[in-house]
């Protein structure tokens, strides 16, 4: 996605934290309503991951969202928004390195896939960031599209690619960690390249689920994403806002050249 700063945070601790008067009940789902200046989206955040789940709600029960664009958007792809220095609202301004200067630990789970609506981090790129943690306050709705057959045969070869990749950049990582004083990086990076090569074949290719393919059939998503970036929630209303958002007319960033305004921000169960 974009590029970002590294500060671990733990925050397991902030769901039992009062949201105004209310303290949330850990045995109930929480759901938050994000106000924009185009429509009401309200996601229900997924419990078991907690990190993501309680940074979400820390920062929407403080309003800190509040005044903040959505930065990037990408019809069939991702409506970005959280990057807290959108809110000076620059015109032309390229905004997304923003994270509030922390990272939240990556909680990828094997279940949860981007379908269209899912709730996801953003984060740096895996060759910079090859532990996958988030951007501390930005996020993403998934738009993404209606696929075909053949189109998902061809997402299921870019997420062996972003795998390859990030396995290759991870392993040269944990060499150089290993080898301090070796100046010859190229040994390593083979060293990197014959480890991937070993846990592939050991592996195999991921393939894309055949109930997972009838949902990016009918539903749409971005399947390039599965297995690369946590999904802590998804829209359960507002979904036409969210596709709305992804038809606006953008600059050559990727920025609305009208802004997206998160007007407010409300955390509740029910």
């Amino acid at each position: 996605m974009k590029r970002f700063f590294s500060i671990a945070l733990c925050l397991s601790i902030l769901l039992p934290a009062c949201v105004g008067e209310k303290t949330l009940d850990p045995k109930k789902p929480v759901y938050v309503t994000v106000a924009t200046t185009l429509g009401e989206v309200t996601v229900r955040l997924y419990d078991d991951t907690p990190l993501h789940r309680d940074n979400f709600v820390k920062l929407c029960k403080e309003n800190a969202h509040k005044g903040v664009i959505f930065h990037r958007v990408i019809k069939d792809f991702v409506v970005q928004g959280g990057d807290q220095e959108s809110k000076a609202r620059v015109p032309g301004a390229l905004y997304g390195e923003g994270d509030g200067g922390y990272t939240v630990p990556a909680e990828i789970l094997p279940h949860y896939f981007n379908k269209r609506g899912a709730l996801i981090d953003a984060k740096e790129l895996d060759a910079q960031n090859t532990e996958r943690a988030s951007a501390g306050t930005q996020f993403c709705f998934v738009q993404g599209a209606v696929l075909t057959d053949e189109l998902l045969d061809q997402r299921e070869t870019r997420i062996n690619d972003i795998r390859r990749n990030w396995l290759y950049h991870k392993y040269l990582e944990d060499l150089k960690k290993e080898n301090p004083g070796l100046e010859n990086d190229s040994i390593l990076a083979v060293r990197a390249s014959v480890m991937v090569a070993d846990t592939l074949l050991e592996a195999g290719p991921v393939t894309i689920p055949a109930d997972r393919r009838e949902i990016y059939k009918t539903l749409g998503g971005v399947p390039h994403l599965d297995g690369s970036v946590t999904i802590f929630g998804e829209v359960v209303e507002g979904l036409n806002i969210v596709e709305r958002m992804s038809k606006v007319a953008t600059d050559e960033n990727d920025r609305p050249l009208e802004d997206i305004v998160i007007l407010y921000t409300k955390v509740f169960q029910q």
